[in-house]
């Protein structure tokens, strides 16, 4: 039997034992802690008591066949999530298609992901946060793709991947990583130029794509293009969709592109930042779905009501703006979380942001009635049990 003598006094190995045992459970607490505080560094999220609805990682799903449907009946679209369950396209993928740009003597790298199935589709581009790169959004893209989509995603000049390849120094760590890329996206306005242009310049190169890869010969239908943004992404896909923004020497920037016809921003950008000003988003029409959280705040400025500001002031007509309770700044890309209890409601979260895309992307790219619909019902309101709600105009 082991002793352990301290002066005087000798103790079993039993009491030994527990009391590793109970460093150990402080130490994992500490670390679980310490780690939980750096992965929501950037949200700094506060307790809200959001309880996840039963058997919400598993939201019951409206499928769909690959031939358009007919409008669902009222009384299954308002206990279903849509389209939540893998599509019936199988799903292909170029992971590093290299675009050239001889003007700005840059190459553009893509992944694309596409359905196998012979036939033409509507393309979705994604453009990523600050820092981020052509992989942060498979979650999202893979899963249009298996509905009948094309799904492009550009690595922009502020990307991890691309300062590495141009010899930039970047931090250590993944938190501290994120927070350089967005610090020197804010106060480096040739960054905000360069992100619009890599979406015209990738929508122009379109035609040449389906010649280079026999993979996505007759499939891109470019009269249908979608643009999607997370983050920084958003103020692309605002900027893309008619807001103006005010670069050095240049007020009132106008980037937009019309071959563009509904955008889709998770967390979207408003007044403050990368040039946007109140009066930046009047000349958006074309169709707009944002989606933010409870918790979707970066910085002094942002907030969920500042999210909120280019659904409020651009045209009305055509608009939507999502709530989920308990998403912050990253719960719209990824269900990844470090913490056990929250992975439920992390997976329930990038749910909702799914079947609200993709019901919006069927609405105004495939126009699809059935999709309108369901975005003009209470249907994912009552499906998330209250955690979504819904804005029109």
């Amino acid at each position: 039997m082991l002793i352990i003598a301290s002066g005087k006094r000798a103790f079993p190995r039993d009491y030994v034992r527990r009391r590793r045992l109970s460093r150990r459970l402080s130490n994992a607490l500490l670390v679980s802690v310490l780690s939980l505080g750096a992965a929501y560094l950037i949200t700094r999220q506060p307790d809200t008591g959001f309880s996840v609805p039963q058997g919400s990682a598993a939201l019951p799903s409206s499928q769909s066949s690959p031939v358009p449907q007919s409008r669902a009946a009222d009384t299954e679209s308002a206990v279903t999530a849509y389209k939540l369950q893998p599509g019936p396209y199988v799903v292909g993928e170029l992971p590093d298609v290299v675009v050239p740009d001889s003007k700005r003597n840059k190459d553009l790298h893509v992944r694309v992901f596409y359905p196998s199935q012979p036939g033409r589709y509507p393309v979705i581009l994604f453009s990523h946060g600050a820092g981020g790169s052509q992989t942060c959004c498979e979650a999202l893209t893979h899963h249009w793709a298996s509905y009948g989509y094309v799904t492009l995603q550009p690595t922009h000049d502020d990307s991890f991947r691309q300062r590495r390849l141009s010899g930039t120094r970047v931090s250590a760590g993944e938190d501290a990583r994120f927070m350089q890329a967005v610090r020197d996206a804010l106060k480096t306005p040739a960054l905000w130029e360069s992100r619009p242009v890599d979406i015209s310049l990738l929508i122009d190169s379109l035609p040449s794509l389906q010649a280079r890869f026999p993979e996505l010969a007759a499939k891109l239908d470019t009269s249908r293009v979608g643009l999607a943004g997370h983050s920084m992404g958003s103020f692309t896909s605002e900027v893309i969709g008619g807001a103006v923004f005010d670069l050095p020497g240049r007020p009132a920037t106008n980037a937009a592109d019309p071959r563009v016809k509904a955008i889709l921003c998770l967390s979207p950008q408003g007044p403050g930042q990368f040039g946007l000003t109140e009066r930046s988003f009047d000349e958006i029409t074309v169709p707009y779905l944002g989606i933010t959280g409870s918790l979707d705040s970066l910085g002094p400025v942002a907030s969920p009501t500042w999210h909120r500001f280019p659904f409020e002031h651009s045209h009305p007509g055509d608009k939507y703006q999502i709530m989920i309770q308990g998403a912050n700044h990253m719960s719209f890309i990824s269900a990844r979380t470090l913490s056990p209890s929250r992975a439920p409601q992390a997976q329930s979260i990038l749910d909702y942001t799914n079947s609200a895309a993709l019901a919006f992307w069927d609405a105004y790219l495939k126009r699809d009635p059935a999709a309108k619909h369901y975005l003009q019902s209470d249907a994912l309101e009552k499906v998330s049990q209250g955690a979504v709600e819904l804005d029109r105009r």
